[in-house]
């Protein structure tokens, strides 16, 4: 029977406006959106499904505790209050913080893009472009009245489902809450009792919509749905007059708080469904009320499914590309949560971009997109999910325009990208001296488009999207640089290395040699698509001055630097990986020395995995342990949330850490290294371990990668698109790959490449060894 429907009027106090809206009276509940006091309703459905064993230990992707780390409430991190490191679900377009007040949607930000010329720290989160916070219609907890029993949590990342158990004589309560991977606009809290007591219980739920948001204003809107309740609204602040303003629609249901929810005295489960789905102008042509409306109204036809979809989303996810380790729990979990935290907040579908704090925690940093993304986030997602490194790639081909803007405002030429982007692609850094100065940001995102066409050979990619990047960004560093008589070199003066410590400096060894990889890769890339670039462009790549202190055979961070100064983090040694620079083997080793006893120990968490890839190189295992075992200072929490630095300080989910942590096991221990021939390896297993899996992509075909001991073995697991024959290239010969047939070397170095010889339809030999011998 349809519930009756009266008329209630909202008083918005801020605007003074009345809207009015029709609620069941049957479920009104109170709420505060944008200056609303408003009642809510929601629907409260009954199904069956099944209540999980509750676990008692963690396994390598299920992280259990039975006590929460404290929480603080992401509206009072904007105030400057340390962060948590509680866990978080997302999807890449949607996500929040487990139990918080906020909810973001990737790609709706607030404010204005400018930068101060003496910005004060910290900065306050409302005079810059920030993630848009949307009260949360999907935070609320649980509580059985007069009922003494043990709770606990999990976060299972292979599942991408918070769990909190309830468990009392015959009772269970299960509470399930996750992002629905597929269906990006959706955000699902399960409640499942099972109860076999023989009476009955009350349950009383317990929301968290959090303060006014000061970022949206939202106005209620009729569903037109007795049990469902909606609200649109529209960012306040566009980040320039003239672009995009977000326009945001969310349909929910959400606890009636002034009834408690029966569960009958009765063997059978009974499940309650609170779904919210968002949807805004950026990812519909439709209404986004009305999007989210027809989102919302589909999940709801299958609500007893959707958990069943997520999983499966979340299991291909995984098989895709994932890292596995066996001997040692601790590390496990630290790379699957590493690798949760960051597949969480990306999707192919949906290309704007990776920030430090990731979708969920966004207050870190503001939301803005970083060289972390490109740096840092960006290399293991080329080998393990190439689909979503073409996304980091996408955002930023996109705003080509803005960057092309950009230099034009500093006088040069091609595309300068900024600092810190966010919607448009306009710098949104608060600080001028970082939005003038950081120029290897350039750099550097023509690096990521050089790594994802070395690792897919995708033609159509490399003219659509990877040419126009780096033609435009070598075209800035050409206009960029300064001819010095003197020293006979081109020069490339007033920049911000990657050691923020320092600037401006003169010819940053980093930056340099950036733009030296970036106008040989246009040129490259021209030569592949039968096009031409500027010779001067080989001139300047030849003749750029690089540092180089010969009397102690190591590279000065930049020109004039004064030796034993602290740096702040990893800068030099960045060249040799990711940036594959090519030099002598002892400065190589040289430069590890110099710099890791003069880098600030309470820097940023990924330096240690660079240090730890170096050393590697070096074949230092010892040293590369050391550094490698630093990064577990920076995992917190019974979640294994990342922390920017050591001591409790610096940014929540910090996921550039778990970035450069991932980089330490796939180039570090795997010692993969993506090159215009192959993909190269020389294995090391990992501390404490006793086997190393990896799931690869390479050319458009999947490989299973795994390292034990004395071997590694690798499987083709899938042809891709491309689908070439590849074959293994270790030092005892060649050995084709055929799909389903493991490969073992007894060696841990060799290559992968494409093979020339023999084609597959006329080669018998695959397995086996091609050649001489047998």
């Amino acid at each position: 029977m349809r519930s009756q429907r009266n008329p209630i009027f909202l008083f918005d106090v801020a605007a003074n406006r009345v809207r009015l809206a029709y609620i069941s009276l049957s479920v009104r509940c109170k709420m505060y959106l944008s200056g609303c006091s408003v009642a809510l309703a929601l629907l409260l459905v009954s199904a069956v499904s099944t209540v999980h064993s509750i676990p008692t230990v963690g396994t390598p992707t299920r992280f259990v505790t039975d006590k929460l780390p404290e929480q603080v409430s992401p509206s009072t991190l904007r105030f400057g209050r340390n962060g948590n490191f509680m866990a978080s679900v997302a999807n890449g377009y949607v996500g929040t913080v487990i139990y918080s007040d906020t909810v973001h949607v990737s790609g709706v930000y607030n404010g204005k893009a400018y930068s101060k010329k003496y910005p004060i720290y910290p900065i306050n989160l409302y005079e810059h472009p920030h993630r848009a916070r949307i009260p949360s219609t999907a935070s609320f907890n649980f509580k059985i009245r007069r009922t003494q029993g043990n709770t606990s949590y999990a976060l299972d990342v292979y599942d991408g489902v918070f769990y909190k158990w309830f468990e009392a004589l015959n009772l269970t309560v299960e509470q399930r809450i996750y992002a629905h991977r597929t269906r990006k606009n959706l955000l699902i809290v399960e409640l499942t009792a099972k109860n076999n007591a023989g009476r009955e219980f009350l349950m009383d739920l317990i929301p968290n919509m959090g303060y006014i948001t000061r970022d949206i204003d939202f106005y209620m809107k009729d569903s037109n749905r007795s049990e469902a309740l909606a609200g649109v609204g529209l960012v306040k602040q566009t980040e320039e007059d003239g672009s995009v303003r977000p326009n945001v629609a969310i349909v929910w249901k959400y606890p009636d708080t002034s009834h408690p929810l029966k569960i009958t005295a009765s063997s059978d489960e009974q499940t309650w469904y609170y779904i919210t789905s968002i949807a805004t102008n950026l990812d519909t042509k439709f209404n986004p009320l009305s999007e989210a409306l027809f989102q919302w109204d589909e999940a709801m036809l299958v609500k007893e499914k959707l958990l069943a979809e997520h999983k499966a989303a979340w299991k291909a996810l995984w098989d895709t590309g994932r890292i596995e380790i066996e001997g040692d729990l601790e590390m496990a979990q630290a790379l699957y949560g590493s690798m949760y935290y960051i597949l969480s907040s990306t999707r192919h579908d949906w290309p704007y971009g990776l920030s430090p704090g990731g979708l969920p925690a966004a207050e870190e940093y503001m939301g803005h997109t970083f060289w972390d993304q490109d740096i840092w986030m960006y290399p293991p997602l080329v080998l393990l999910h190439p689909d979503l490194a073409r996304s980091s790639v996408r955002y930023r081909k996109e705003r080509l325009p803005a960057a092309r803007r950009i230099a034009k405002e500093y006088g040069y030429k091609g595309a300068m990208f900024p600092w810190e982007s966010s919607f448009t692609g306009l710098e949104t850094s608060p600080g001028e001296v970082y939005a003038k100065n950081q120029n290897h940001i350039t750099g550097d995102i023509a690096l990521a488009a050089k790594m994802l066409w070395r690792a897919t050979k995708d033609l159509h990619w490399l003219r659509e999207v990877g040419f126009p990047l780096v033609y435009q960004t070598a075209e800035y560093w050409a206009s960029r640089v300064e001819y010095d008589s003197e020293k006979e070199r081109y020069v490339i003066n007033h920049v911000m290395p990657p050691d923020e410590y320092h600037y401006p400096v003169n010819n940053s060894f980093f930056t340099n040699v950036v733009a030296k990889i970036n106008l040989l890769f246009a040129k490259e890339a021209a030569e592949i698509l039968g096009k031409k670039v500027p010779e001067l462009w080989s001139t300047i790549a030849e003749k750029i001055y690089i540092p180089f202190d010969s009397n102690y055979e190591y590279h000065p961070e930049f020109e004039g630097y004064v030796a034993n100064v602290m740096v702040k983090q990893a800068d030099v040694i960045l060249v040799g990986f990711p940036l594959m620079y090519q030099m002598d083997k002892q400065v190589r080793y040289n430069d590890l020395t110099f710099y890791e006893r003069l880098t600030d120990p309470e820097g940023p968490a990924m330096t240690h995995a660079m240090f730890a890839i170096g050393w590697l190189e070096a074949g230092e295992e010892k040293k590369a342990e050391t550094a490698f075992l630093k990064n577990y200072a920076n995992i917190q929490g019974p979640f294994k949330v990342w922390l920017e630095r050591r001591g409790g300080k610096g940014a929540v989910n910090f996921i550039t850490g778990a970035g450069g942590f991932l980089q330490a096991v796939v180039y570090g221990y795997g010692g993969f290294r993506i090159r215009n021939d192959g993909l190269y390896f020389n294995s090391t297993l990992p501390p404490r371990t006793t086997k190393l899996t990896l799931s690869l992509h390479y050319l458009g075909c999947s490989l299973k990668f795994e390292l034990r001991n004395t071997n590694v073995t690798f499987t083709l697991v899938s042809n891709g698109p491309i689908s070439p024959d590849l074959e293994l290239s270790p030092k005892q010969g060649v050995f084709a790959l055929r799909q389903g047939i493991p490969v073992t070397l007894q060696t841990k170095d060799g290559g992968v490449r494409k093979r020339a010889w023999p084609s597959r339809a006329k080669s018998k030999i695959f397995g086996r060894k091609i050649g001489t011998g047998t």
